[in-house]
């Protein structure tokens, strides 16, 4: 997943990657790629980056890669342990080899009809074998690691959890003139509700978009809608474009696309709101992003949202637009001062998911096994 623009698991891998070789640099780490990697992912002196084929971004390849790729170079190289950043391993050899898995969600399981049919069935397939055989599980959150135990039958106290770090250097607020600039540019100064993730069901954007309709009934003062993010598989994506013409403000919603890290953080400081009505997330980094540069969030009461969101975020019920739509209008007319107050208590709540941290924790695994 180390292929820019970073989302999710690229990110997180880009993270610990930086943060995770310079702990081991007494120990060699072999990379495996499945395709050469830009310079930007060289990571230290201690590293060995091993491309093997083939480039893996269907299912049916993933399965060639894991079963028979990456088995052959734990067998070439022999290494005193393989560590999972995407939660699979190499089934047929997984056994013989100690095993790390840092799983970030099971979403699979929870909602399988939001992924077409044969993904579906492989990652069912490759994550219950994974975990069974992997030597040490890592959750993503309290939310994955009760999944893991409900669903696959793991032992809790067995399972660490090691949240996705937020890099507060990255993600920060910037002055009030800056903002201001912001939203000059990106909605002519009008203010925007910001929306940043994967156009997928399980994102529930289709809904946001009909909450935004009914928040447009409420909320009487200039407004816009502005959507980061790319379309994640084909499913989904004509009832995303139907409920985008029945909108009646669509004139209001503004696309932007994939957007590199640094239009990313201005977009975010800009807004007078982020909404994440997500159905399922084993992180949910946008919420914490957002919190990180001082903005206020609306996102769902389910799964790891409020692990992430604390106290500073407006909860909502993801299956509810009216529920959706009345937790905007309140995060947009919240009196200043309990706004002020909201983004502080979200900069604090912040810095618990530090990417230090979550690498120390891997780092603890992967060294019992040296």
């Amino acid at each position: 997943m180390l292929v820019p623009p970073l989302e999710g698991l690229g990110r997180f891998t880009h993270e610990v990657s930086q943060r995770l070789l310079p702990l081991l640099e007494e120990n060699a780490v072999y990379m495996l790629f499945d395709r050469r990697p830009q310079p930007m992912f060289y990571y230290g002196a201690n590293q060995c980056t091993l491309v093997i084929p083939p480039p893996a971004r269907h299912w049916t390849l993933y399965e060639v890669w894991y079963r028979l790729s990456v088995p052959w170079a734990l067998r070439r190289y022999r290494p005193k342990v393989f560590f999972g950043t995407y939660g699979i391993a190499p089934g047929p050899i997984a056994g013989r080899v100690p095993t790390v898995l840092f799983v970030h969600d099971i979403a699979f399981e929870r909602h399988p009809e939001f992924l077409p049919a044969d993904w579906r069935t492989y990652y069912r397939r490759a994550f219950r074998e994974s975990t069974r055989l992997a030597s040490f599980v890592i959750a993503n959150s309290e939310s994955v690691r009760r999944d893991l135990v409900e669903l696959y039958g793991l032992v809790p106290e067995k399972i660490p959890i090691a949240y996705s770090g937020i890099n507060t250097s990255l993600f920060h607020p910037l002055e009030p003139q800056e903002r201001d600039a912001i939203r000059a540019r990106v909605s002519r100064g009008v203010p925007y509700v910001l929306y940043v993730g994967s156009i997928h069901p399980r994102k529930n954007f289709v809904r946001l978009l009909r909450a935004y309709e009914l928040l447009r009934r409420m909320y009487r003062e200039p407004l816009r809608l502005v959507v980061v993010g790319r379309y994640l598989f084909k499913k989904g994506s004509r009832e995303v474009e139907a409920a985008y013409q029945r909108l009646r403000w669509k004139e209001e919603v503004i696309w932007q696309g994939v957007v590199s890290d640094a239009e990313l953080v201005r977009l975010y400081n800009g807004a007078a709101v982020v909404a994440y009505p997500s159905l399922y997330e084993g992180f949910g980094s946008p919420v914490g992003e957002a919190l990180a540069c001082g903005t206020v969030v609306v996102t769902s009461q389910v799964s790891s949202l409020p692990e992430v969101g604390g106290d500073a975020a407006f909860y909502t019920n993801p299956y509810d637009e009216a529920d959706i739509a009345r937790a905007l209008y309140e995060a947009l007319t919240e009196p200043p001062d309990a706004r002020a107050a909201r983004i502080q208590k979200g900069l604090q709540h912040v810095r618990r998911f530090s990417w230090e941290v979550t690498v120390q924790k891997i780092a603890t695994a992967l060294r019992s096994y040296f």
